[in-house]
């Protein structure tokens, strides 16, 4: 029996990333139809996920999630329409939000967001975990400001003292009782300490300065820096995902790290290689790696993959040239020399295999009858 929903009903934090899904159902016509594509975002209540089809909202649909390789891991689950829309950046398709009937990780995401536990979970615990990750992914990617939670107008005594503080709620001897959190606080006070170390210190603190200014990182509200950031968070993402050869889960990091710096060769090159891995996206590749070469001449890599990428889909005619590209940039790149040696043989002896023509035939002289 399908639950009961109503406009109170509890969020959950979205992950941008892609499952592939086959979707089943009726459309806005009543015909049945059922398709294969890929989730935008996820949540603990539901997913987008672009679509041919029309729907109509409150219509109830059946979901399965794939992999790239179309093996079927996970059951099948039903999901209410909740909203319908046009794509703006792709045409002809929809954006389409479901609502599970049973809420869940249905998804089979590793490291869930802590609000998707049961709700057994005490919120103190939940908060905790929640400042927790806060804080380590500004001991990745922030400043040690941000870090301590100060500002550079802030005195010595008021970062001692924020820096204190951090660690009297985070040191790992105060958590004994989570051993799955050991490394976590731990990384956490270690670079609480560097950051009070380098903003306590005359010298250092004025070379980080420096070097925050250099970058345009310590304005952190101009938008450029925070744009900058951004697109290499994004960046970071998607090759996280591409190394775990979740190549849908790396496409859509990588589009949107892509459209933060359309001009980015690198992103380019980045997103071509993502999708590479899925047949039905080759074109695309081929496209981002041809627009990475026209940005960067000299990206050797870009064109390396693309090279890969035209032998793998058995256009070797089209690889050589790339290949060549690469040893007039790079004269002892060995594995450009290696695979266009390789080719030119397979090409050799393929020529050397091939069938006679008719005209061959009829110039080739007859072995001489025997007279005896």
């Amino acid at each position: 029996m399908p639950i009961a929903h109503s406009a109170g009903r509890r969020r959950s934090t979205r992950v941008a990333q892609a499952v592939f899904l086959n979707v089943a159902g009726l459309d806005a016509d009543g015909l049945p139809f059922e398709e294969q594509t890929g989730t935008m975002e996820l949540s603990f209540h539901g997913c987008r996920y672009f679509s041919r089809h029309d729907v109509l909202k409150n219509s109830w649909l059946t979901l399965q999630g794939i992999s790239s390789e179309g093996v079927s891991p996970l059951p099948h689950f039903r999901a209410r329409v909740v909203s319908v829309r046009k794509s703006q950046r792709l045409p002809g398709l929809l954006q389409v939000g479901v609502e599970l009937e049973a809420p869940g990780n249905v998804w089979g995401v590793a490291s869930p967001p802590v609000d998707w536990r049961e709700s057994s979970v005490p919120r103190e615990t939940i908060v905790f975990e929640r400042e927790m990750q806060e804080l380590l992914a500004l001991a990745a990617t922030g400043t040690y400001y941000q870090m301590l939670r100060v500002t550079s107008n802030s005195s010595r005594a008021q970062i001692r003292s924020a820096y204190y503080e951090l660690v009297r709620k985070f040191h790992p001897d105060r958590h004994m009782d989570h051993p799955a959190w050991t490394a976590q606080p731990q990384k956490i006070t270690d670079s609480a300490g560097v950051a009070y170390k380098t903003l306590t210190g005359g010298a250092s603190h004025g070379a980080y300065d420096e070097k925050l200014a250099g970058s345009g990182a310590f304005t952190l509200g101009e938008q450029k820096s925070q744009i900058r950031k951004t697109a290499e968070e994004c960046a970071a993402k998607g090759r996280e995902c591409f190394r775990a050869r979740n190549y849908g889960g790396a496409i859509l990091w990588l589009r949107e790290a892509l459209e933060i710096e359309p001009w980015s060769a690198k992103y380019r090159a980045m997103l071509a290689r993502s999708l590479a891995p899925v047949p039905q996206y080759r074109r695309e590749a081929i496209e981002h790696f041809e627009k990475a070469i026209e940005i960067d001449p000299l990206n050797t890599s870009a064109h390396l993959h693309l090279a890969e990428l035209y032998e793998e889909m058995r256009l070797p005619w089209r690889a050589h040239p790339h290949y060549k590209k690469i040893l007039e940039i790079d004269p002892g790149h060995s594995k450009a020399r290696e695979r266009l040696s390789a080719a030119v043989s397979v090409a050799g002896g393929a020529a050397a295999k091939k069938p006679s023509t008719l005209m061959n035939r009829f110039f080739t002289r007859w072995p001489k009858r025997s007279t005896e």
